[in-house]
Formats: C-alpha cells, structure tokens, sequence
C-alpha cells in the first residue's frame, strides 16, 4: 500500500504535471522526429513495439506508437507509470510473472506482450516525463550497453522537446515584436489624444490625393477647422476639460464623415478633413452637419452646459496650386470665419 501510495504521488505531483503541460506536447499530431526515436530504439533493442510515452494525471499519451496501434491508454495500465520513479532504465523480463502487470490488457490479449524497458524522459529540471520504451512478446532482458543507448535516445527526446519549447517562444516572441511594431507603426502616424490621424500621416495622405488628381481623379475638397474659443475652455475648466472637448469633437466628426475621408488633428485645436470625389456644395452640407451635431451636444461634466462650435476654411484641391499655398488659402479663409462671429464655413 505504501508503494502504490509514494508511485500515485509521483505520477500527481503537480509540479511534475505543470512541466509537462509547459512543453505543450498532449494531444498533438504524430511527427516525423519522435517516429523516427522510436524506431531507432526499436531497431536498437530487437523489440516490435516502441513508445515515446507522456504520463499525465490519468493516462498515458504516445506521442510515437510504432507497431501499437493506440494512442493513449488507462494510467492503470501503464507500465511507465512505474518507469518514471527511477534514474535508469526499467526492465520487466516477463510482464505475465509480475503482479503489478500480469492483469494489464496488454499482458492478457490474444497476442501478449511479455516484455517491457523503459528509459524516462527527464527534464534539464528534474521532471520525469515519461518514457522512451520498447516492448516484447517474448520474455528477455537487454545487455547494459543496449540500456545505455536506449538511456540515450530517451535523452534525444528530452532535447527534441527542448528544442520545439524553444522554438515556440521564439515565434511568441517574434510575434509579440511584429505586434509592437505594428502598434508603434500606427502610433507614429496617429494622434495619440483624438485617434485620429497626426499631422505628418495626413500631410502624406494629402500629396497622394494630389497626385491623384493629377491623373484626373474626381475633385477633392479640403477642410481645415478650428474650435472656437478653445484657450477659454482651458482657461476655466482645466486642461483635463479641453482634453475632453477635442475628443468629443473627433468623436462627432467620425460620426459625420464619411469612412472615405481622412481626418487628422492639424495641432492644439485645428483639425483637417480630406473629402476624396466631393465637389464644394457636398462639402459644405457636411461642414453644416458638424456645426449641427456640436450643437446637439454639449460637453460632459461642464455646468452650466457648455457646447461647442468651429470656424472651418473650405476649398476645393487645386493639383497645379502648391499645397502650402493651399494651406494659406485655408487659414485665411478659417480666420476671416472667426472674425465674422465664428461657427461657421468660409469657401475658398
């Protein structure tokens, strides 16, 4: 009973079964490597069955079955069970001579099988695995010097699973770098504040839309926009506040425009909108549909409600204009709107 207690120990030791869950071996498909192992044992030992053979909480799984045609079978018909307690190989000359196996289905099948050694696959931690095992039908024993290649084919198996872990966290790794560069891609184009493009991504997106309309693409409009009396906003309330009036204003204009146009902050309280295959009166009745949506809603938080507007410049792209010129167009036209009372569009 003390021996069936210290072995049902081991095999539930849960350290022992977290490094085994750790290489992530269970359940996988068979491979060429590990069938390859199997076979050299069991050329080596003169046997028709060879196993790499995993011991978990309530089976045993084979990750190679060469001349066995299970997969896994009852921890209370493992032999490697018994395996794993031990340094070296285990040997059982005869299965059917020895009570803790003569019962097992294996031994009492037509076809018995009658021998069985075992090498354990034991990690550069110390955890017993299980096994690299080869099994007979006849009685017999294995010379020390079979022992010691099968104890070193057992060892090859430990290191092809080294090495698989190892691979593993390298491609988590590789993927874990692809993602931060990508993060770090977007983040160097994107406002981190409002989301939406920074002023270097959408000075980009905009030479690509007058190239375009080089080549006689559908007329563009521009759209440069700034919130009014914005320094007042922090001036009052905070600059926490005015954090929240830009976001709330780029939260209006994603629901304004549409997912063909380009919005970026310009900088401080001055945002763009690139409006591709839209002539000015489109663009104009979408610069009333932002005007109306700020007026709609006012800012979180704030007593007595405080709503919003912008002073937009509007004009239609000129590819032979330069883009600085057009940009000077714009802010004239976005101050000539501030200075006639703001909330409103001037045209250019």
């Amino acid at each position: 009973m003390a021996a069936t207690s210290s072995l049902e120990a081991l095999v539930d030791d849960p350290e022992r079964l977290q490094a085994l869950q750790r290489y992530g071996i269970l359940d996988t498909p068979m491979e060429p490597a590990y069938d390859e192992l199997a076979d050299i044992a069991g050329h080596v030992c003169e046997a028709p069955v060879a196993l790499v053979s995993f011991v978990d909480r309530d089976r045993q799984w084979f990750k190679s079955a060469q001349g066995l045609p299970e997969r896994e079978t009852p921890l209370d018909q493992s032999v490697c069970r018994y395996a794993i307690r031990q340094p070296g190989v285990f040997i059982v000359p005869d299965l059917a001579q020895d009570v803790r196996f003569a019962h097992y289905g294996i031994v009492t099948q037509k076809h018995p099988l009658r021998f069985y050694a075992g090498a354990p696959l034991v990690t550069p931690d110390g955890y017993a695995l299980g096994t690299l095992c080869v099994l007979d039908h006849r009685p017999r024993q294995l010379s020390q010097r079979v022992q010691d290649l099968l104890s070193a084919l057992a060892r090859q198996v430990v290191r092809l699973l080294e090495l698989q872990r190892a691979n593993d966290r390298q491609g988590q790794m590789l993927a874990e770098l692809d993602a931060a560069r990508q993060q770090m891609a977007v983040l160097a184009h994107t406002d981190v504040l409002t989301g939406l493009a920074n002023r270097r991504s959408f000075t980009d997106r905009l030479r690509q839309e007058l190239a375009l309309l080089q080549r006689g693409r559908e007329p563009t409009c521009l759209l440069m926009m700034d919130l009014d009396h914005f320094k007042r906003i922090n001036d009052v309330h905070g600059h926490h506040v005015g954090d929240q009036a830009l976001q709330l204003f780029a939260s209006l204009c994603r629901d304004v425009f549409r997912a063909a146009d380009v919005l970026g902050r310009w900088g401080g309280e001055e945002f763009m909108a690139l409006l591709p295959a839209t002539g000015v009166e489109q663009a104009q009745a979408v610069a009333q549909r932002v005007h109306a949506a700020l007026a709609q809603q006012p800012l979180p938080g704030i007593e007595p409600p405080h709503r919003l507007s912008v002073s937009m410049g509007l004009t239609l792209l000129d590819p032979l204009r330069p883009l600085d010129v057009t940009l000077r167009l714009l802010d004239s036209a976005l101050y000539t709107a501030k200075r006639e009372g703001r909330s409103r569009t001037v045209v250019v």
